[in-house]
């Protein structure tokens, strides 16, 4: 009898890198995702969704844990962002059909 297996779900793009940003600047800091957690306002398992990239974790919760941090999240028009220093820019392109 086989024993159904979990699909492996591999994070990659945009919220892989904000992920790893985020996880990034938490070992900056000497915390733990508990910690981070704790600071935040929100539970473990979203701070590890956040760090993981996971699609799932809704704005809120992603702007609480990064005031946690330090960090910020910022909106503008896309050349102007694309041209600042150390921004990290969000959200695939837009198909011109």
């Amino acid at each position: 009898m086989s024993v159904p297996r979990r699909r492996a779900v591999r994070r990659s793009g945009n919220l892989a890198a904000a992920g790893e940003l985020v996880r990034e600047r938490r070992l900056q800091l000497g915390l733990t995702q508990a910690d981070l957690a704790d600071l935040s306002g929100v539970g473990l398992s979203s701070v590890r969704a956040l760090e993981a990239g996971k699609e799932s974790v809704g704005l809120s919760l992603a702007l609480d844990v990064l005031a946690a941090l330090g960090l910020g999240l910022g909106l503008g028009p896309r050349p102007a962002l694309l041209r600042a220093p150390d921004v990290l820019l969000l959200g695939q392109a837009r198909d011109p059909r």
